[in-house]
């Protein structure tokens, strides 16, 4: 997995993504020289929530705090402080 650190790169906003089975991509842009990265993340699966301001998918926000702490304690391993990936962008945005 990629990750991108938050020095470097700063949060643009999101847009829907083009790659097969996922939902929205992240744009980075990067602090030297500008460049506009792409990071696409999360699944076409049911989430928690949707905090990207887009909400493309309102059928597939389940809403379930059981399921929301599950997934939270599963995927917590795979985000880094300080790093933005796309876990860090499901388990923050999506759940």
């Amino acid at each position: 997995m990629t990750y991108y650190s938050m020095d470097d790169y700063k949060l643009e906003g999101y847009e829907k993504a083009k790659a097969k089975g996922k939902m929205y991509n992240a744009l980075l842009k990067r602090k030297s020289d500008g460049k506009i990265i792409k990071v696409p993340f999360g699944s076409m699966m049911q989430n928690y929530q949707d905090k990207t301001g887009l909400n493309m998918y309102p059928h597939l926000i389940h809403g379930d705090e059981k399921r929301r702490k599950n997934y939270r304690a599963r995927a917590s391993a795979k985000v880094r402080d300080g790093y933005y990936s796309p876990s860090w962008f499901s388990f923050n945005i999506l759940w």
